[in-house]
């Protein structure tokens, strides 16, 4: 894939929450990095200092805790023409406390976000496109909280499947399980029970 394209990804999801000048565009493009993730990579580690906001223009990432004892717990999905970024570390900086994996080999562009938030002042419409998008996803959180503690497994399943509709069919089943707060005994019932019907 060549850098053009990812960007023009870029600019489609940016200004589709927040239209942006010429020049506002023209310095993002200047700081942007292509990279390429092959799958088990990590974009971010636990232990580590990130510096970095990713776009992901072709891939999938699942960002997730992993306990003393070794257990993950998957907290989220980052799929084609998304944001990820490990937020908390960065802005207290301090150490990391969630990896975020590339679950296949996966294309990214990204940005020092220290850098790319002094472009703030100057640019207005990228503190409110980014802004938007902190608040979209702060949503999409709450509401996957509220459905962890009051909605049954099944009906998380089909939440899952509505979110992210083409995921189910490129990662391992134990993934979604642990996303879904399930093991991937209860999710293969699920899923044939849903199909039986």
């Amino acid at each position: 894939m060549s850098t053009q394209e990812p960007l023009n990804q870029l600019k489609k999801v940016m200004t589709t929450v927040e239209p942006i000048t010429d020049n506002c565009w023209a310095d993002i493009v200047s700081l942007s990095q292509s990279r390429k993730y092959v799958k088990n990579s990590y974009f971010a580690r636990e232990g580590d200092y990130p510096t970095d906001l990713g776009f992901v223009s072709c891939g999938t990432f699942r960002a997730f805790y992993r306990t003393l004892e070794g257990v993950e717990y998957n907290k989220t999905f980052f799929t084609d023409n998304t944001f990820m970024i490990a937020l908390t570390s960065i802005i207290t900086q301090t150490r990391n406390l969630i990896n975020i994996q590339a679950l296949e080999d996966s294309d990214v562009l990204q940005f020092d976000y220290h850098k790319f938030i002094l472009f703030y002042d100057q640019h207005p419409s990228l503190e409110r496109m980014a802004r938007k998008v902190i608040e979209l996803e702060w949503v999409k959180k709450e509401i996957r909280e509220i459905r962890l503690v009051m909605n049954n497994a099944t009906e998380r399943y089909q939440f899952f499947k509505e979110e992210h509709p083409r995921l189910e069919q490129k990662i391992p089943q134990y993934h979604i399980a642990s996303y879904l707060g399930i093991t991937p005994i209860q999710l293969s019932r699920i899923r044939a029970k849903i199909a039986g019907k």
